[in-house]
C-alpha cells in the first residue's frame, strides 16, 4: 500500500430500521488496487457502493475520494466528482435506451476533449468489450448482456480514478465476462482503484483481496 490513496473509508456503518447491515468498515485503496465485496443477498453490497460514490449517506463514518470527504461536499461538488473521478457500473446498466450506443458513451466525455480523440476512445472501448462496429445501434435494442458491456465501455471512455462496479459479470456468458474482467484490468493498470461487488469467484480471484460483509467488522 502506498501513501497515495484514491479511496479511503473510516468506520462506516449503515443501519436499516433496527438492523445494522455493516459497521466499522474501513477500506484504503491506492492506484492500481482492487477489492471484491462479497456477502449474501440483502447484506448491503449495492448500498455500500452507493455510499462510496456519494449517492447514499452512511449512518456513520467517512468516505474520502482523493482526500476529499465525499459526504461533506455540496450536491454540485458530488456531481462533479462523479463525472470526473468516480465511475459506476450498475446492475440495471443505466444506459439510455432511446440513444445510440455511441451517444451513451459520449455522455461521459471530459470537458475540452476533442471530437477526434473522443471518437478514437469510443472505438477502442467498444472493441475492448466486443461491441466493435455497434456504435450506431440503438441501445434499447441490445440484449441485457450487451447493455452491460455498453456500461463497461462507458467507464473505459470516462477513465475514472475510482470505479465502483455492481455485479458486472452477472448473467454474462464466459467470453463476455472475460471481456469485462479485461476491461476492469485495463482501468486498474492505468492507475485506477476498483471496488467490485460480486458473487463471481473468478472476479474475486481477479481482485486479489476481498471484503466480506456480514463478518466481524464487515471485513473478510
Amino acid at each position: 500500500m502506498t501513501d497515495q490513496r484514491l479511496l479511503e473509508t473510516d468506520a462506516l456503518r449503515y443501519d436499516v430500521a433496527t438492523r445494522t447491515l455493516w459497521e466499522d468498515l474501513s477500506l484504503a485503496l491506492a492506484p492500481g488496487e482492487s477489492v471484491a465485496v462479497r456477502g449474501v443477498s440483502g447484506q448491503g453490497k449495492s448500498t455500500l457502493l452507493r455510499c462510496l460514490g456519494g449517492i447514499q449517506r452512511p449512518t456513520r463514518g467517512v468516505v474520502r475520494v482523493l482526500g476529499r470527504d465525499v459526504h461533506r461536499a455540496s450536491a454540485r461538488e458530488r456531481r462533479l466528482l462523479r463525472r470526473a473521478t468516480i465511475g459506476f457500473v450498475t446492475q440495471d446498466h443505466a444506459v439510455v435506451p432511446e440513444w445510440s450506443v455511441e451517444r451513451n458513451l459520449r455522455a461521459v466525455a471530459r470537458h475540452g476533449q476533442t471530437r477526434h480523440a473522443l471518437a478514437e476512445r469510443i472505438e477502442e472501448a467498444l472493441h475492448t468489450v466486443g461491441l466493435g462496429g455497434r456504435g450506431r445501434s440503438r441501445a434499447g435494442l441490445l440484449s441485457g448482456g450487451e447493455q452491460q458491456r455498453v456500461a463497461v465501455a462507458r467507464v473505459l471512455v470516462q477513465r475514472p480514478r475510482v470505479l465502483l462496479a455492481d455485479e458486472p459479470t452477472a448473467s454474462l456468458d464466459d467470453i463476455s465476462a472475460e471481456r469485462v474482467r479485461d476491461s476492469l484490468a485495463m482501468l486498474r493498470s492505468n492507475g485506477g482503484a476498483v471496488v467490485v461487488a460480486t458473487h463471481d469467484p473468478v472476479l474475486v480471484r481477479w481482485a486479489g483481496s476481498e471484503l466480506v460483509l456480514g463478518e466481524s467488522g464487515g471485513r473478510g
